[in-house]
C-alpha cells in the first residue's frame, strides 16, 4: 500500500501542470454542471414563492368595456367559497414617463386609486420604502419591475401626462406587483393617493376598474366560471389575464437559462471524462515499460490501477469541493438578476437545491473514479515482457507499425510536402484519439459561441423578425391608452392628411370562450382565447403563419399553437366560440405562434365581430405603414403630441426595444460565462493533450532539431495543424449551433408558444464568434510546445 501511494504521490508531483489543468477541467465541469441543476431546481420557486406570500391573482378582470357591471361581478365572486377577491381598484391609464428630463413613450400605466388595508388579494410588499395603508399625498408607489427598467429609487420625481398637463409625483414605495411587475414587461400599476387621483382626473374621462382573484385551487376556476355565465345568464366578456400570462415572463428567462447550461454542462462533463480517459490511457502508454518492470518486481494488477484512482480521486476532491462552492455563488447571482423584481428589499435570495447539489458533487466524484478504474484497467492486463521489449502490447506495436505505413501517410513526408506540414500533419494523424477530441472540444465550443450570439442578436434586434414573435410588422403603432377620451374622428382626420402613411389598421381585442366538446374524443374544459380583431388585412401588415394563412372573411379565424395544441384543432377543423355572449362557428384557416399570451389566442377580422355587434368599432391600437420606412420616427413624432392625453404613437422598434432589451441584458451575462468557460475548456484541453503527445514524440523532435529544423518551426508546424482541425471544428461547430441547439430549445419554448425559434443569422458575426475556439486551440498547442524549445536535441533523444 505504502509503495502505491508513492507511485500515485510521484505522479502527482511529476506532472504539476498537466494534474493542475485536468483539476481545473473538473471544477469548471462541476461548476457548469452544479450551476445548471440549481437554477433548474429554482425555476418558479421564487415566483411561487412571492405569489404565494402576496395571495397573488391568479386571474385578473379588468372592466374597460361596458359589457359587465364591475360592482356586481364584485359581489358575485366576493360570495363565491374559495375565492379571495380584491378590492375593487378604480383606475386610469395613461402612457409613458419622464425621469430625469428623459422621456420613455413606451410604458402603459394604469393609476390606481390606492383602496385602504387589508386586501385579501396581491398584499403590499415593499421592496424599498417605508409600509403604509396608502401612499402619502404627492407620492406614489411604483414596482420593482419599473424601477429595475428605468433605474428610479425612493425619492425621486416622476413625471406623467396626463390631460395634456404635467403631474409631478415622488416614489415613496417600490413595491412587488406580481401580475404587473414581471420583467420584459412595459405595463405598470401607479398606486395613488385617494386625494392625488382625486385631483388629476377630477377632468374629461372616465374611470375603469379591475379586480383580482385568488382561488383556493387553480385548476377549479373553469367550474367557478360555469357557475357564473349559469347564474348571470351571460359569459364574462371583458378581459380576463390568466394565470399563465401573469407566471410566464417569471419563468422563461429561467427555463432559456437553465437548458443552456445543463445541456452545455453535461457535454462539458462528458469531454472532462473523456480527457481524464485519453490522459490515463497516453499515461499508461508513456510508461509502459515502467508499468512492466514493476509488475515483473511483483506489483499486482490492482496495486496498478490503485496508483491512478488515488491520484484522480485526490484531484477531483480538490476540485470538486470548490467547484460546488462556487456554483452556489454563479446560481446565486443568475437567479438574482432573473428575479430582481420579486427581490423584497435586503431579504437574503433563499436557493434551493443545495441537498441535491451535494448529491451531484459526490455522483461525480464516483464517476470520475468509475471512469478512472475503467481506463487505468488496461494497466492491469499489461504483459511484463511485452511492455519491457516494445514499450507497448504486441498488437498495439503491430497496429502503429500499419497505421504510420499507410499511403496516406506515407505521402505526408518530407520528399512530397514541405517539411513544416509533413511534422504537424502526422502528429495529427499519429493521435487519432487526441486528433478526435480536439475536433469534438472545438465543435461544441464553437457551437455555444454561434448560438449565444444568433440568440442575443435575435432578441436585440427582435424587431426585423417581429412577426415570427406573433406580432406585425407594421412602421408604427398608435397604442390607445385612454379610450373614453380618445377623439377616433380627430386621429382618423390626423391620419388622412399624413401624406407619409400608406396604410393604416385598426385592431381591438376581445375575449373567445371555446364550446366544450363532450363527445370529441378530446374533451376539454372551457378555454378562454385573447382574439385580436382587426379592421383591415392581416397579410399586409406582415402578421405571418406557421401554417396555412390569416383570416380574409367573418367566418374564418386563424389560432395559436398554444390552442391548437389544447384543442387538437389544426387548419381545415371547425371552432366554435362564445363571443361576447353569443355562438359562432368559424373555419380555421392557419396556426401561428405568439409569444404574447403563450400563443393561446386567435385572430379574426372586424367584419367577424360584425356578426356579433353591428355597431362594432372598438380598437385598442392603429397599425400604420409608411411609405418611407425612414421617415417612421418623424411620423410617430408628429402624431404623438396632438393626442398624448389618450395615445401612444411610438415606432415598432421602440415598443420592441423597450421590451426586449431587458430581456437581452439579463441573459448576457450567463451566455458570456459559458463561452468564455468553454474556451478556457479548450485551451487547458489541448494543452493537456498536446503535452503527452510531444512528451512521446519527443525523441523524434530532438531527431528533427539535429537535422536542423528550429523549435520554432516545429511549435509553428504543430500548432498550425492544431488550428487546421480546430478550424474544421469551428465549421462544424456552426452547423450545431445554427441547426441543433435552437431546436433542442424549441422544446423548452414550445410551452411558451414559440415552436420555430426566430433567429437572426449574421453571416460575418457567426464565422467571427466560432472562429474564436481556433486562437484557444492554438495558444493551447504553442503552449504546450515549450518544452521543445527548452530542451536541446540530444536530452530529447536521451529521453
Amino acid at each position: 500500500m505504502l509503495a502505491v501511494l508513492k507511485l500515485s504521490f510521484s505522479r502527482l508531483r511529476k506532472s504539476k501542470l498537466q494534474n493542475v489543468f485536468i483539476a481545473l477541467l473538473i471544477l469548471l465541469s462541476t461548476l457548469l454542471v452544479s450551476t445548471a441543476f440549481i437554477v433548474l431546481a429554482n425555476t418558479g420557486n421564487q415566483f411561487e414563492e412571492m405569489h404565494a406570500r402576496t395571495n397573488g391573482s391568479h386571474q385578473v378582470l379588468t372592466f374597460e368595456k361596458g359589457l359587465n357591471d364591475p360592482q356586481a361581478d364584485h359581489d358575485w365572486w366576493t360570495s363565491q367559497k374559495g375565492v379571495d377577491v380584491s378590492p375593487l381598484l378604480r383606475y386610469r391609464t395613461l402612457s409613458g414617463i419622464t425621469f430625469h428630463g428623459e422621456q420613455f413613450p413606451n410604458i402603459y400605466l394604469y393609476m390606481i386609486d390606492t383602496p385602504e388595508q387589508p386586501w385579501a388579494v396581491d398584499k403590499p410588499i415593499f421592496a424599498d420604502g417605508t409600509p403604509s395603508d396608502v401612499p402619502a399625498r404627492g407620492t406614489i408607489w411604483i414596482p420593482t419591475s419599473m424601477s429595475n427598467a428605468y433605474d428610479i429609487s425612493l425619492g425621486d420625481t416622476v413625471s406623467f401626462n396626463a390631460d395634456a398637463a404635467t403631474i409631478d409625483l415622488v416614489v415613496s414605495g417600490i413595491r412587488i406587483d406580481v401580475p404587473y411587475g414581471a420583467p420584459f414587461t412595459n405595463t405598470a400599476r401607479i398606486w395613488m393617493n385617494e386625494a392625488d387621483y382625486r385631483n388629476v382626473f377630477s377632468g374629461s374621462g372616465k374611470d375603469y376598474s379591475m379586480i383580482g382573484l385568488h382561488f383556493d385551487d387553480y385548476e377549479t376556476s373553469p367550474r367557478y366560471w360555469d357557475r357564473y355565465a349559469d347564474e348571470n345568464g351571460i359569459p364574462f366578456l371583458e378581459t380576463k389575464m390568466e394565470f399563465e400570462s401573469i407566471a410566464s415572463f417569471y419563468l422563461i428567462i429561467h427555463q432559456i437559462v437553465g437548458f443552456i447550461m445543463i445541456f452545455l454542462g453535461i457535454v462539458m462533463l462528458i469531454i472532462a471524462l473523456m480527457t481524464i480517459g485519453f490522459t490515463i490511457s497516453d499515461s499508461i502508454l508513456a510508461n509502459y515499460r515502467t508499468i512492466g518492470i514493476l509488475k515483473s518486481l511483483g506489483f499486482t494488477s490492482l496495486s496498478t490501477i490503485g496508483t491512478y484512482a488515488i491520484q484522480y480521486a485526490l484531484l477531483a476532491f480538490a476540485a470538486i469541493l470548490p467547484g460546488t462552492a462556487l456554483s452556489l455563488i454563479m446560481s446565486r447571482f443568475i437567479i438574482g438578476i432573473s428575479t430582481s423584481s420579486l427581490r423584497a428589499g435586503n431579504e437574503d435570495l433563499a436557493i434551493r437545491g443545495t441537498g441535491l447539489v451535494l448529491m451531484l458533487a459526490v455522483l461525480l466524484f464516483l464517476l470520475v473514479i468509475l471512469f478512472v478504474i475503467v481506463y487505468a484497467s488496461k494497466a492491469g492486463r499489461i504483459q511484463p515482457v511485452q511492455a519491457i521489449r516494445y514499450g507497448m502490447s504486441e498488437t498495439d506495436h503491430a497496429r502503429a507499425a500499419r497505421r504510420m505505413n499507410l499511403s496516406l501517410t506515407r505521402w505526408m513526408s518530407f520528399a512530397t510536402i514541405p517539411v513544416g506540414a509533413a511534422v504537424g500533419m502526422r502528429s495529427i494523424m499519429k493521435y487519432g484519439k487526441s486528433s478526435l477530441l480536439l475536433l469534438l472540444l472545438t465543435t461544441m465550443a464553437s457551437s455555444v459561441l454561434v448560438f449565444g450570439y444568433a440568440l442575443m442578436t435575435s432578441i436585440t434586434e427582435i424587431h426585423q423578425t417581429a412577426a415570427k414573435w406573433g406580432y406585425d410588422q407594421a412602421d408604427i403603432a398608435a397604442v390607445i391608452v385612454d379610450k373614453g377620451a380618445f377623439p377616433r374622428a380627430e386621429m382618423e382626420r390626423a391620419l388622412e392628411e399624413e401624406a407619409q402613411i400608406e396604410n393604416v389598421a385598426w385592431q381591438g381585442n376581445v375575449t373567445g370562450i371555446t364550446v366544450p366538446e363532450p363527445n370529441h374524443a378530446n374533451q376539454h374544459d372551457s378555454v378562454s382565447l385573447a382574439l385580436s380583431v382587426l379592421d383591415g388585412n392581416y397579410r399586409e401588415l406582415g402578421f405571418e403563419t406557421l401554417h396555412g394563412n390569416d383570416p380574409v372573411r367573418k367566418n374564418e379565424i386563424s389560432i395559436g399553437v398554444g390552442v391548437s395544441r389544447m384543442l387538437n384543432k389544426d387548419v381545415g377543423d371547425l371552432i366554435e366560440l362564445y363571443i361576447e355572449g353569443q355562438k359562432r362557428t368559424f373555419i380555421i384557416t392557419g396556426t401561428y405562434q405568439a409569444i404574447a399570451n403563450m400563443s393561446i389566442s386567435g385572430r379574426i377580422t372586424a367584419e367577424a365581430m360584425r356578426t356579433v355587434d353591428p355597431d362594432y368599432s372598438d380598437a385598442d391600437v392603429a397599425f400604420i405603414q409608411v411609405r418611407d420606412k425612414t421617415d417612421a420616427a418623424a411620423v410617430a413624432k408628429r402624431l404623438n403630441e396632438p393626442f398624448q392625453g389618450s395615445v401612444s404613437v411610438v415606432t415598432q422598434k421602440v415598443l420592441l426595444d423597450s421590451v426586449y432589451t431587458e430581456a437581452a441584458n439579463v441573459l448576457i451575462y450567463p451566455m458570456c460565462l459559458i463561452g468564455m468557460l468553454f474556451l478556457a475548456v479548450t485551451f487547458i484541453i489541448i494543452f493537456s493533450t498536446c503535452r503527452i503527445n510531444i512528451r512521446k514524440e519527443s525523441r523524434t523532435y530532438g531527431i528533427y532539431k539535429s537535422l536542423g529544423m528550429t523549435s520554432r518551426q516545429l511549435r509553428l508546424s504543430i500548432a498550425a495543424a492544431t488550428a487546421g482541425v480546430a478550424l474544421v471544428g469551428s465549421l462544424f461547430g456552426i452547423a450545431v449551433g445554427v441547426y441543433l441547439l435552437p431546436f433542442l430549445l424549441e422544446t423548452v419554448l414550445s410551452g411558451y408558444g414559440i415552436v420555430d425559434l426566430p433567429l437572426i443569422l449574421n453571416g460575418s458575426g457567426i464565422l467571427m464568434f466560432s472562429g474564436l475556439s481556433i486562437p484557444a486551440a492554438a495558444l493551447g498547442s504553442w503552449a504546450s510546445s515549450r518544452v521543445i524549445r527548452e530542451a536541446s536535441p540530444r536530452d530529447l533523444v536521451v529521453e
